[in-house]
């Protein structure tokens, strides 16, 4: 693993440290950054506990505009590929031993908003501000949000937020169940509640938070499966290339 990968695996002590790497797009999500953190995420699982953090300004900006999800051939199926890499993410981020924190500073948008609240434990800085702009722009999310943000925020506001894809500013966040806390430096934070967890009984650990996740999301399997058919329906549409362009000449935050 070198500096220059998408994703990156360190250990600090038991706890496995995974940064998405690709500071100069605000980590936006690629092919690459995609398999390297399902890869990452498996290779971490011996770990007594796992921080995601994002390098630079953000955490994770979304997908990467200036690329495509289906580089080799731009075909559907490769399309499907990526949505299914999004969701392998989700799945070990939720089912996977041990517990898993985020650290989220600047910006979380869309996939990247999805890997941040897939964690079981939340840190937010003081700069955090996260929106779901899937449904905005023509397209559909694709890492099980449509079923776990319900069960964190309520139904209606889940709907309010996945459909406008306006920013939630900070405190918002906090005050509407996204963030487990706030920390001025959410990392170091992280770092220290990760730290705690690995102390403790990891299989009980990972027994309580399997039993909550299904108790929140019973549906979880089903809705992955119906958001990959959604994401690749709105993808085929014309309206979603032209917002596309217009996202993009928008700038990226």
């Amino acid at each position: 693993m070198s500096a220059e990968d998408p994703v990156l695996l360190e250990r600090e002590g038991d706890v496995a440290l995974i940064t998405l790497n690709r500071p100069s797009s605000l980590n936006a999500i690629n092919v690459a950054l995609l398999t390297g953190l399902v890869d990452a995420l498996r290779a971490g699982r011996g770990a007594g506990a796992i921080v995601i953090r994002g390098a630079g300004r953000a955490f994770c900006a979304g997908e990467d505009l200036r690329e495509t999800l289906a580089p080799e051939t731009g075909s559907v199926e490769e399309l499907r590929e990526s949505f299914e890499l999004l969701q392998d993410i989700t799945r070990l981020m939720v089912s996977g031993p041990g517990v898993v924190v985020s650290a989220v500073h600047g910006y979380a948008v869309g996939g990247g908003a999805e890997i941040a609240l897939a964690a079981d434990h939340v840190v937010a800085g003081p700069q955090a501000r996260l929106k779901f702009p899937e449904a905005a722009i023509g397209h559909a999310p694709t890492g099980g949000i449509t079923s776990r943000l319900p069960a964190m925020v309520g139904l209606l506001r889940a709907k309010e937020l996945l459909l406008s894809g306006r920013w939630v500013e900070p405190e918002e966040g906090g005050r509407i169940g996204l963030y487990t806390e706030f920390h001025e430096d959410p990392i170091a934070r992280a770092l220290e509640v990760a730290t705690a967890y690995a102390k403790g009984p990891r299989r009980s650990q990972t027994a309580v938070k399997r039993a909550i996740e299904l108790a929140a999301a019973p549906t979880l399997d089903t809705n992955l499966r119906l958001e990959v058919e959604t994401a690749t329906y709105c993808f085929q549409s014309p309206e979603t290339a032209e917002s596309f362009v217009r996202f993009g000449a928008e700038g990226r935050p």
